[in-house]
C-alpha cells in the first residue's frame, strides 16, 4: 500500500462523513444515508476519479489498486454517518436522560435499568440538545466512558462482519458466481490492477455521454426551478413528500410510481430471474395485503422499521431464515474446508490471496462474537433473549448481504428488525424489564432495519481481488482505521455543532428532535411495553414465520430439482415495506429493459450498453454534487432533498 493511497483514503474517510453531516444537519439539503452504497462516498470518489483522469494525461495518476484502496476505505467509513450509525447512536444514548420527565417515568422505567457506562448523563445531554451558554465547554468526562465502551463493541461488530465476508468470499465469487453488481460497477470505473485509463476510455464513448447528459440536465433543470418558480418540475424528479400512486381497489396498497435511478443502474448487472422474482413477489404481497384488509384480518400492528403489514413482514422473515440456512448448507463443503484450514493448518484450501488468513478470520470472528455477547450481558441482556436477538441479527446481516451482492438493490431494508423478532418471541414476560431496556439500547447500532456496515463489508474482499497482492494484505487494517477516522470525524462534528452552534434539537432531523420515528420513539415504545407487562409470545406472528419458512423451503427444493425454474426464492425475502414499494417500479423497468435487449441483440448488445448505464451513474452523482453546492451557497438552511426521489 502506497503512502499516498493511505493518506488519501484517510482523507476520504473523513470527508465522506463531514459533507453529508453538513449537508443534512446544517444546510438541510440532500442526505447520504439512504442507500447501501452511500452517496457520501460516490460524490467525493467520482471527483477523485475525474482529477485522476486529468493526471492520467500527465502520467502521474493513481493506479487502479490505489483507487480501489481509497474506495474501500471510503465505503466503510461512510457507514459511520447518518442513519447508518451516528444519528441513531448519539440519539439512543442521550434521549433517555434528556427526554425523561415525570409524565413518562423514564428515569424509573429506563435509566435506572441501564448501566451508567452505556448512556450519557442528563447534565451533558442538556447542552448537547440545547447548546452551551457563553464560557461553557463540552463536558467530555460524561462522554468518554460511553464512547469508549460503545467503540469497543462497534469495533467488534465490524471485525466479525469483515471476517464473515472474507470466509464467504470464495463461496460467493468462485463457487456460486454471484454477480456483485455494486463491485462490478466500481471496477468498471477504476479498472483492476494493471490497467490504465478506464474512465478516460469511457468518456470517449458516445453512449457514456448519452447517459450522462440527460440525467445531469434534469438535475440542472430542477435546480433552475428553485430560482424561477415558473419553471415546471419534470416528472422524473420530485423532492421528498411527493409520490404518485395508483390504487387498484379499496383496501389495497397503492402502486408507488417513483423512479429509482440507482436501482435501475445496479439492477442492470443482476440476473433476469432475480429481477423478475423481486417485482413478482412484491406484487403478490401487495395483493395479499389488500385481501387481508378487505377481509379484516390482522395479527396486530407493525413495529418500527418493519414491513407495514405485520403478517407479511413475519412471513418474509421466515423466508429469509430458510434462505440464509440454505446458503449455509450449500456452502457446507467450503465452510468445512475453512474450519480445517483455520484450526489445523491442513487442507487444500488456499488462502494466500485473501485479505488475511482463514485462521485469522475464524479466531477474529469467534473473539468478536464472544466479546459482543459478554458486552450485551453486562448491559443487562439475559442469555436466552440475547441469543434470540443475536440469531435474528445474524439472519438479517447475512440475508441482506447476500441479497445485495446478488441483486444490487442499494435501497434495501430487512422485513422485520431483530428487536421485533426478540420482542414477539419472548414477550416482556420472557425478556424482563432489564433485558427489555437493554434491547432498546441495541437500536444504537441496528436501526432502520439496515445492518451496521455488513452489506458494504461484503464487497471489500471482492474488490480486494482486483488489487495487487501486496496492497491487498494491508487493506483490512486500512478499512478498520478508516472506520475509526470516519466515526471520530462525524461524532466530533455533531458534538461541536450541537454544543457550540445550534443545539442538536435544532438540526431538524428525527434523530435529535424528539420525533416518534427516531430515538425518542424507540424509548417510548420500550418504556410502554415494560410498563404494560402484557406482551407474551405472539403465536400468530410465529405462525406466519413458519408459513414463510415453509414456502421458501418448497421454492428452494423446486429450484434444486428444476434449475431452470424461473422463480427465484430471493424475491420472497424482498420486504413488503415502503422502501421496497418505492423501488419496485424501477426493478420492473430494468427487468423489462434486460429482456428486450437480450431478445434483440443477445449478450453482445447487453454488454455494449454498459457505458450508457455508467454515464447515468456519473451524471447522477455529479448532479447531486452540483445541487448540494447550490443549496450551500444560495439556500443555506433551507435546502432541497432530491436523492431520496432517485
Amino acid at each position: 500500500m502506497t503512502k499516498r493511497s493511505l493518506l488519501l483514503g484517510l482523507l476520504m474517510a473523513s470527508w465522506v462523513n463531514l459533507w453529508p453531516a453538513y449537508s443534512s444537519l446544517v444546510v438541510n439539503s440532500t442526505r447520504a444515508d439512504f442507500s447501501q452504497l452511500s452517496i457520501g462516498l460516490l460524490v467525493p470518489f467520482f471527483i477523485l476519479l475525474g482529477l485522476n483522469a486529468l493526471l492520467e494525461l500527465r502520467s502521474q495518476a493513481l493506479s487502479p489498486s490505489e483507487l480501489l484502496t481509497i474506495c474501500c476505505m471510503g465505503m466503510i467509513a461512510a457507514c459511520m454517518q447518518g442513519e447508518w450509525l451516528s444519528g441513531y447512536f448519539l440519539g439512543v444514548i442521550t434521549a433517555p436522560t434528556y427526554f425523561a420527565s415525570a409524565e413518562n417515568r423514564w428515569t424509573e422505567v429506563l435509566v435506572s435499568r441501564l448501566p451508567e457506562w452505556s448512556i450519557v448523563d442528563a447534565h451533558a445531554t442538556i447542552g448537547f440538545y440545547e447548546g452551551l451558554g457563553p464560557g461553557q465547554s463540552i463536558p467530555w468526562a460524561s462522554w468518554i466512558t460511553p464512547l469508549f465502551w460503545w467503540g469497543t463493541f462497534l469495533g467488534a461488530i465490524l471485525l466479525a462482519n469483515l471476517s464473515i465476508s472474507l470466509i464467504f468470499r470464495k463461496q460467493w465469487v468462485e463457487h456460486e458466481r454471484l454477480p456483485f453488481p455494486i463491485a462490478r460497477t466500481l471496477l468498471d470505473l477504476t479498472g483492476p490492477s494493471g490497467t490504465r485509463g478506464t474512465l478516460l476510455t469511457l468518456m470517449r464513448s458516445s453512449l457514456f455521454w448519452t447517459g450522462f447528459t440527460p440525467v445531469f440536465g434534469i438535475v440542472c433543470w430542477h435546480v433552475a426551478s428553485w430560482f424561477v418558480p415558473t419553471i415546471p418540475d419534470l416528472p422524473l424528479l420530485r423532492e421528498e413528500g411527493f409520490e404518485r400512486t395508483i390504487v387498484i381497489a379499496r383496501g389495497f396498497p397503492g402502486f408507488i410510481l417513483t423512479e429509482s435511478l440507482l436501482t435501475i443502474i445496479f439492477g442492470y448487472f443482476t440476473k433476469s430471474d432475480v429481477l423478475f422474482s423481486l417485482w413478482f413477489f412484491n406484487l403478490l404481497t401487495m395483493m395479499q395485503a389488500g385481501i387481508f384488509n378487505r377481509l379484516g384480518f390482522s395479527i396486530g400492528g407493525a413495529d418500527m422499521w418493519c414491513s407495514s403489514v405485520a403478517s407479511i413482514g413475519w412471513q418474509n422473515f421466515g423466508g429469509m431464515i430458510v434462505f440464509v440456512g440454505w446458503g449455509l448448507w450449500s456452502a457446507r463443503d467450503h465452510l468445512r474446508e475453512v474450519a480445517v484450514k483455520a484450526f489445523t493448518g491442513r487442507g487444500d484450501l488456499d488462502d494466500s490471496e485473501e485479505l488475511f488468513s482463514y485462521r485469522t478470520a475464524a479466531w477474529m470472528f469467534i473473539g468478536s462474537c464472544v466479546y459482543t455477547l459478554l458486552w450485551l450481558n453486562q448491559a443487562g441482556f439475559d442469555w436466552i433473549p440475547m441469543l434470540t436477538f443475536w440469531f435474528g441479527t445474524l439472519v438479517v446481516y447475512l440475508g441482506l448481504a447476500r441479497i445485495v451482492v446478488e441483486s444490487g438493490l442499494v435501497f434495501l431494508r430487512g422485513p422485520i428488525t431483530p428487536q421485533a423478532f426478540t420482542w414477539y418471541i419472548h414477550g416482556i414476560a420472557g425478556l424482563g424489564p432489564v433485558s427489555a431496556a437493554a434491547l432498546g439500547l441495541t437500536f444504537a447500532f441496528h436501526s432502520d432495519a439496515k445492518t451496521f456496515a455488513m452489506t458494504t463489508l461484503a464487497h471489500i474482499p471482492r474488490l480486494g481481488q482486483a488489487i495487487n497482492l501486496r496492497t491487498r494484505k494491508a487493506l483490512a487494517p486500512a478499512v478498520m482505521l478508516a472506520a475509526f477516522v470516519g466515526a471520530i470525524s462525524v461524532f466530533g462534528f455533531i458534538l461541536y455543532y450541537g454544543y457550540h452552534v445550534t443545539g442538536s434539537y435544532n438540526f431538524g432531523v428525527r434523530s435529535f428532535n424528539g420525533h416518534n420515528d427516531g430515538p425518542v420513539g424507540i424509548w417510548t415504545f420500550t418504556a410502554n411495553r415494560i410498563q404494560g407487562q402484557t406482551l407474551g409470545t405472539d403465536w400468530a406472528r410465529v405462525t406466519f414465520l413458519g408459513i414463510g419458512a415453509t414456502f421458501v423451503g418448497i421454492l428452494l427444493c423446486i429450484r434444486y430439482l428444476f434449475p431452470r425454474f424461473p422463480i427465484h426464492p430471493i424475491g420472497f425475502t424482498f420486504p413488503a415495506s415502503l422502501v421496497s414499494r418505492r423501488i419496485v417500479l424501477s426493478v420492473f423497468l430494468v427487468w423489462l429493459l434486460k429482456v428486450i435487449l437480450l431478445r434483440i441483440g443477445g449478450l453482445q448488445l447487453y454488454r455494449r450498453v454498459t457505458p450508457l448505464l455508467l454515464g447515468l451513474l456519473v451524471g447522477f452523482v455529479v448532479g447531486i454534487a452540483f445541487h448540494v453546492v447550490v443549496d450551500t451557497i444560495w439556500f443555506h438552511g433551507n435546502g432541497h432533498e432530491i436523492h431520496r426521489a432517485w
